[in-house]
């Protein structure tokens, strides 16, 4: 995953670099708060979906002084949900919501259905079957979608 090295304020180098990733990805009308910050960095960095708990144990990890509070992580997911600046997703046999920053292009995953991992697909099979699906389906619009590939990760194998 991610190491965010030194505080924000003492660290230049990954201060700017930081500041610029925010700069370049928050949405104009949603309130920056150094939770909101650090909430979204995690994101950000993360190279797969995260749970609230996941996402919660990060920031208590990379900032224990500030002793973040599960219920702030939450509040602010939904923030983030309601923006559209996340994607709240579930994957079948698992209770917890995962959430992952909204970007251009949206993603797939593979998951190994015995530790866990999660493995982007690289491109979307869907968009090649598309209007095929859409013509078996008539006077029905299809406005997204989401696909889960259940397997064994090579570790797991």
């Amino acid at each position: 995953m991610f190491t965010i090295i030194g505080d924000s304020m003492n660290c230049k180098i990954h201060a700017e670099s930081q500041d610029s990733i925010i700069e370049k990805n928050w949405p104009k009308g949603v309130k920056k708060t150094h939770q909101r910050i650090d909430i979204f960095l995690i994101l950000y960095y993360s190279d797969e979906p995260l749970s609230a708990a996941d996402i919660f144990e990060k920031l208590n990890l990379e900032h224990p002084k500030e002793k973040y509070a599960f219920s702030t992580v939450y509040r602010n997911l939904l923030a983030f949900e309601k923006a559209g600046m996340v994607i709240k997703s579930t994957i079948s046999g698992k209770d917890d919501a995962i959430y992952e920053l909204k970007k251009s292009t949206h993603k797939h995953y593979a998951i190994c259905k015995s530790c866990g991992k999660m493995l982007p697909i690289k491109t979307c099979p869907l968009h090649d079957i598309s209007k095929l699906v859409a013509d078996s389906l008539p006077g029905f619009q299809i406005t997204g979608h989401h696909l889960e590939i259940i397997g064994l990760c090579s570790e797991c194998q």
